[in-house]
């Protein structure tokens, strides 16, 4: 894919911040942008896959240590209504 030159204006104290990330990062600041968006376009779509329900309660309760990464609150919920109204 081409790379299409775009010219951004900002002030000269996001400006030299940019520069620092780009410098600890070692990255060039065009480098540094496509990563920022890559990352909103990712959150976004995490966002995407809650209910609306889930996503306002997100965050809401921190579990005191990582959840698995093949948990699944689907799963769980329809264990729970299982023993609650059974099935």
């Amino acid at each position: 894919m081409a790379a299409t030159r775009v010219s951004l204006s900002m002030d000269d104290s996001v400006l030299e911040r940019a520069r620092h990330h780009s410098e600890v990062r070692k990255v060039s600041i065009s480098k540094l942008f496509v990563s920022m968006v890559c990352m909103l376009d990712d959150e976004e779509n995490r966002q995407r896959e809650l209910p609306p329900l889930a996503r306002q309660l997100k965050g809401l309760l921190k579990p005191k240590e990582p959840l698995p990464a093949d948990w699944d609150y689907r799963k769980l919920l329809g264990e729970r209504m299982v023993e609650r109204f059974g099935g």
